[in-house]
């Protein structure tokens, strides 16, 4: 089978998978506004006109990947306004927004390198036969010491309904569906259904309603559309100024630091054909994780994102500071894609969804 009737197999697969049609714009990996969309902020303020991968005394890398106007945007720009994507010679090329469906087929056809998902993404695409691999841990719960609004996402209701509790909402539908925002499988699912079994709630009572962005969620949520909306921490702040009422959040899966775990993830291909430059995006990554999560910074972190992605900001992602890939900060993803029948069991395997070549414990 020649190599683009086997990306579009691997695609075909992944879509009936994750979501709804992956069509010829999405294949290609771009939106209609192309290369070199600026953004919210503009791309010109990413980069740091002070930094340049060429005096970092390495061999320079590119590296491309979608343009990120999100809440998964802050590690982006910490490393290349703290230089750290310089210093280890990783020059990246931003070279687009796309949609959430669009991104793993940009990966797959090359026209990006790199991006980063939730484990169970990268399993489900795994499994639907994407050649790609975990190179290192992004963002994770924070552990109960640090405030809570680094938790990686929290639910609200709208003061409309009525109630304050997810019990009294429960009781209110009489049996009748809960919608909340989120497609299968997504962080927003994963941790949704994980409150509702550890709340003692039945997660099949869940209706799942997709938006592209938390913000729309949000305002269907105000609309009265959805029951309940989840949002990540960028727009915790947008919440609670729309006076919505938080009624569970990631702290209550029991899963902790386990509730928030992405990986950046590249092609095997890609991986195999250029370690230095991965060893170096790994690197550089890192850095900005660990300068991230250091409290003297906090106030920086939260207005550079705020930004560039041209929104009210009162708090970031939590990003894993630790070595190598935990399997408790991964073995619960997989085993929620069993217990909703998106897995089989034992299909999938930890190793199955990492290189631990970049980042060994």
């Amino acid at each position: 089978m020649a190599d683009g009737k086997k990306k579009w197999v691997i695609i075909s697969v992944v879509a009936a998978l994750v979501v709804v049609g992956i069509g010829v714009g999405s294949y290609l990996g771009q939106t209609k506004k192309g290369i070199g969309i600026q953004g919210a902020a503009g791309l010109s303020t990413l980069k740091n006109a002070g930094f340049d991968p060429a005096k970092s005394g390495k061999k320079v890398y590119t590296i491309k990947t979608d343009t990120k106007v999100n809440c998964s945007s802050t590690p982006w720009v910490i490393a290349e306004k703290k230089g750290f994507f310089a210093e280890e010679g990783i020059n990246v090329e931003y070279t687009g927004e796309l949609t959430t469906a669009q991104v793993l087929p940009s990966i797959l056809n090359g026209t990006n390198n790199v991006s980063s998902t939730h484990v169970n993404n990268i399993a489900t695409y795994i499994a639907g036969g994407a050649k790609i691999k975990g190179v290192t841990i992004g963002g994770v719960e924070p552990k109960p010491d640090v405030d809570e609004k680094y938790h990686h996402m929290k639910f609200y209701v709208s003061p409309k309904a009525g109630v304050s509790s997810l019990d009294e909402l429960i009781k209110k539908k009489k049996g009748e569906k809960i919608t909340i925002n989120g497609t299968v499988p997504s962080c927003t699912t994963f941790i949704a259904t994980n409150a509702f079994d550890h709340l003692g709630f039945k997660r099949d009572q869940i209706k799942f309603v997709a938006f592209e962005s938390d913000t729309a969620a949000l305002q269907a949520n105000q609309q009265g559309n959805i029951d309940i909306v989840g949002v990540h921490p960028p727009f915790y702040k947008l919440a609670k100024d729309s006076g919505l009422i938080e009624i569970f959040d990631t702290a209550d899966t029991g899963l902790g630091e386990a509730a928030g775990t992405t990986f950046y993830y590249f092609t095997e291909q890609f991986i195999k054909d250029n370690p230095e430059a991965i060893q170096g995006f790994v690197n550089a990554i890192k850095k900005a994780q660990d300068w991230i999560v250091n409290p003297a910074h906090e106030e920086e972190a939260i207005k550079l994102t705020g930004d560039y992605i041209g929104q009210p900001v009162n708090a970031v992602h939590y990003y894993y500071t630790g070595k190598g890939f935990q399997d408790k900060l991964i073995q619960p993803w997989i085993d929620d894609l069993v217990v909703s029948g998106s897995l089989k069991k034992d299909q999938l395997h930890v190793n199955d969804l990492i290189t631990t070549q970049f980042d060994p414990s």
